[in-house]
């Protein structure tokens, strides 16, 4: 058994501390937050510890941390992705360090995993600017779905530290039990790593997930990113970035192979 452990990075937040625990990271494009500084920084350190980098483009909208939906035409979304985007590859490209994939943040995330229109907006972006790179998003969503059209290959993600519904969405930020407390985070991560059913209050629901998600924002990220870490491996799951997306038959780095970051 392996399993991706990605995070939310280049936020303004820990991310030195978080690194060592994690496989991937999905490091902010400037767009919702983060300083050049902390971007560059974030790269490096992904990139020293043998973390894979994604990019992580959000819409244009630091006051509300890219969690609130924008209207924006497709043109306006479009600039705005491709400006993003650009930005980060030109970082990267300055320290020297490879870019594995995209991963939309917050509303936007949400907004292309349900809409096709928008969802066919960043598709076709990542066609003409990084068809190589690998999309991180829901499974079965539409984005999932399309990206095959565009020659796009999607990792299926799911969250270690929000709670879902049993039709497989996520319970909304504003409702109580959202967020998950870290006991529960890891229960949630060890079934959906070994893919058990979760026992939610509705029902079961099995998730079928390449990557698991925490947030670099949320108050426990660095204590719950140590713990899952641990908990997992001592499941017997390995935990390694995912370096192409096949449905069936997923194909993992090495950097990892002891399957745990290991932190002073």
């Amino acid at each position: 058994m392996h399993i991706d452990l990605n995070a939310d990075i280049g936020e303004g937040f820990d991310d030195s501390a978080i690194i060592p625990w994690i496989s991937s990271a999905n490091i902010s494009c400037g767009a919702h937050a983060g300083t050049e500084e902390q971007i560059r920084t974030a790269i490096r350190q992904c990139k020293k510890a043998g973390v894979a980098i994604g990019a992580h483009p959000s819409y244009p909208d630091k006051s509300n941390f890219g969690r609130k939906l924008m209207l924006l035409s497709a043109t306006q979304l479009g600039d705005s992705l491709s400006a993003q985007l650009q930005y980060f590859f030109a970082l990267c490209a300055q320290e020297n360090a490879v870019v594995r994939h995209v991963k939309p943040h917050g509303a936007l995330y949400n907004h292309v995993a349900k809409d096709e229109a928008t969802a066919r907006v960043l598709l076709k972006l990542m066609q003409q600017l990084c068809p190589k790179l690998l999309l991180v998003t829901l499974p079965d969503s539409i984005l999932a779905k399309l990206a095959a059209d565009y020659g796009i290959k999607v990792i299926s993600e799911a969250f270690a530290d929000r709670a879902y519904r049993a039709d497989g969405s996520l319970v909304p930020r504003s409702e109580p039990g959202a967020l998950l407390s870290p006991e529960a985070a890891v229960a949630q991560s060890l079934c959906i790593s070994q893919q058990l059913p979760l026992q939610l209050s509705e029902g079961q629901l099995l998730l079928r997930a390449q990557s698991l998600c925490l947030h670099g924002d949320s108050p426990d990220a660095v204590a719950l990113a140590k713990r899952l870490n641990q908990a997992l491996v001592a499941a017997g799951v390995r935990i390694c970035a995912v370096t192409s997306a096949a449905d069936s038959d997923t194909s993992v780095s090495d950097a990892q192979s002891d399957g745990v970051h290991h932190a002073d």
